[in-house]
């Protein structure tokens, strides 16, 4: 009966460290899975947060964001093109200091665009919802949101 406890109590371990490690995968969303359904896509900015103040561009100012599978990022931020390197592990997401072009812009598209600029600064991770791309600070504040545009 001493070698039946052992074994009985080391297969209650095993099961239960089988069931305990499923469990804890279930539960969980694949980021990187989900990221392939960002890049390669076109995005356009639909909402920006600039303090407390929320701004919604609308045609002729409408920023977008290209992310390629590489590791590249390039777009509008308004007015000018911008163009540089993102960071993005499962749920987290950084931007390189972005360059840009330094056209002169129309009225209104300043504010988008210093906005735009700012915002990319204070990124720290993504999700999706309702097939909308949200990048948030490291508060979990969302920080823009993208919606796709049709090819």
């Amino acid at each position: 009966m001493r070698n039946i406890k052992p074994i009985m109590f080391s297969s209650m371990a095993v099961a239960a460290t089988l069931f305990l490690s499923a469990c804890n995968t279930t539960g969980q969303t694949d980021m990187t899975a989900d990221w392939s359904n960002v890049t390669g896509k076109n995005w356009q900015l639909t909402m920006l947060t600039n303090g407390d103040k929320t701004l919604t561009p609308t045609a002729p100012i409408q920023p977008s964001a290209l992310f390629a599978a590489d590791g590249k990022v390039s777009g509008s931020s308004g007015c000018n093109n911008y163009f540089g390197t993102y960071t993005q592990t499962a749920d987290q997401l950084t931007f390189s200091p972005l360059g840009a072009t330094r056209k002169m812009c129309i009225n209104g598209a300043m504010e988008i665009e210093t906005a735009f600029n700012a915002a990319t600064g204070r990124v720290a991770s993504w999700t999706l919802s309702d097939g909308n791309l949200v990048l948030l600070d490291g508060s979990g504040k969302a920080v823009m949101t993208f919606a796709p545009t049709a090819p």
